[in-house]
């Protein structure tokens, strides 16, 4: 049989991932079927093996593809990086909580890896492969920000900013449907944290002139 054409392949495995993205979103991972997913995308089922080689590799490839191809390189598309800092960590939060409305099978997918994860080493290992990319891109951000903060500190802060976007995740089937409250509280709670941040450097430093 002749090689398909990289195009042809390409499409393909884009088409399965919308199409897993799609089912384990609306009925979870463990109920959605191979031979469902590959229906779905219009391919024969072993094309799936081909590409993703078990059910297992292709949840974290999806979850992959929307989380940082889409999501995160969306996110920094976007951003105006000359913004100031609480304007910038705004607009980073104002795409996640679209991102989450635009993509409602988010939630499940998500839930999902995590659910499974608990009892599989494997896929444990590649959610927090997949969790030290998203904070490298939140440190992508911060890092522009220019705050007083030490490596540690910038590792700690890029934590709980990956914190809060899980937990608009969690809060997601109820709280980001269309009320943008969560947002704007969480906006006013990073602004806080940037201004303790800078009131804390500035203590310290009066502090050792003294």
């Amino acid at each position: 049989m002749a090689k398909q054409p990289a195009t042809n392949q390409d499409e393909r495995r884009n088409a399965i991932l919308q199409a897993a993205f799609t089912l384990f979103g609306q009925v979870g991972y463990s109920k959605a079927t191979m031979k469902e997913i590959a229906a779905k995308a219009g391919v024969a089922q072993g094309l799936i093996g081909y590409h993703f080689n078990t059910k297992e590799t292709l949840l974290v490839e999806v979850v992959r593809e929307w989380m940082i191809n889409r999501g995160m390189q969306q996110a920094l598309q976007q951003l105006d990086m000359k913004a100031a800092p609480s304007e910038l960590l705004s607009q980073a939060l104002l795409h996640v909580v679209e991102f989450r409305k635009n993509n409602p099978e988010w939630f499940t997918l998500l839930i999902s890896l995590w659910t499974e994860s608990v009892n599989n080493v494997k896929l444990a290992q590649e959610l927090t492969k997949l969790y030290q990319e998203m904070k490298a891109g939140i440190r992508l951000i911060i890092d522009r920000l220019e705050l007083p903060l030490n490596e540690a500190e910038h590792e700690t802060l890029a934590a709980l900013i990956q914190a809060v976007f899980d937990g608009l995740t969690l809060q997601s089937p109820v709280l980001l449907s269309s009320d943008p409250l969560s947002h704007k509280q969480v906006t006013q709670g990073i602004g806080w944290m940037l201004q303790g941040i800078h009131t804390s450097h500035t203590m310290e430093r009066t502090k050792e002139n003294n």
